[in-house]
């Protein structure tokens, strides 16, 4: 019995293990939660006798791998795409956002790194929702690796007025002339429901694709700016 309950283990901690590493999200400070797992041999145990062929019929009549998988969604926003260009005014908005002195009641972490290669910056309200931007500088041109703003999952009122002025001013810089209506009209949109559960809805902006995220399993609102070209 003891070699059964071992085995099981290390079968459902290599399912995790491959989920994690099949994951496409390249969040900085908040990434979901790491899951470890650890496996404790006994005395009477070793990975040899879990892994002798005398226990493979047992593994295979009692254990399910499609029941135990865990769910794993591949929505748009999740995907690998190529960076989009931002002219230098929105780039001096963004740089202009992070540095200014916003309501400290309100963010616990404020980041800003910059180099001549490009700048990575991040703020991380009180409620833990986060919003950081990721720009590539080439030939003096700037182009958008990552933008995102992730709070907990919110399917009917995914931002509140805390995160207002972060909401508009992400969508000012996609390019969307009034950024109050725009996101009225992305909320109202239809909802896409194929991915399981989640629900999407999408608007084209001026520079990007900006795709509202709700996904009720890992708890999770994702306003996020993209160039829907994926990379091949």
């Amino acid at each position: 019995m003891k070699k059964i309950k071992l085995a099981l283990t290390l079968v459902i901690t290599a399912l995790f293990a491959a989920c994690d590493a099949t994951s496409s999200d390249s969040l900085t400070l908040d990434s979901g939660k790491a899951f470890k797992s650890t496996v404790q041999l006994d005395e009477k145990s070793s990975a040899e006798s879990v892994l002798s062929s005398d226990m493979e019929p047992q593994i295979q009549e009692d254990f399910n791998t499609t029941d135990w998988a865990p769910l794993i969604t591949r929505t748009p926003a999740k995907q690998a795409h190529e960076p989009f260009f931002l002219p230098d005014e929105n780039v001096k908005k963004i740089r202009d956002f992070f540095n200014k002195n916003q309501n400290r009641k309100q963010i616990k972490n404020r980041q800003f790194e910059e180099t001549a290669y490009g700048f990575f910056s991040v703020i991380q309200y009180y409620d833990d929702t986060i919003l950081d931007y990721s720009l590539d500088k080439v030939n003096n041109k700037y182009f958008v690796k990552m933008s995102n703003l992730r709070g907990n999952y919110q399917p009917h009122e995914p931002f509140n007025n805390t995160h207002k002025d972060a909401v508009y001013k992400m969508l000012n810089i996609s390019g969307a002339d009034n950024p109050e209506i725009f996101f009225q009209q992305l909320i109202s949109s239809p909802k896409i429901t194929k991915y399981k559960g989640c629900t999407v809805q999408q608007k084209q902006s001026k520079y990007a694709m900006v795709d509202l995220t709700s996904c009720e399993f890992d708890n999770r609102t994702d306003l996020s700016l993209y160039n829907p070209k994926s990379k091949p």
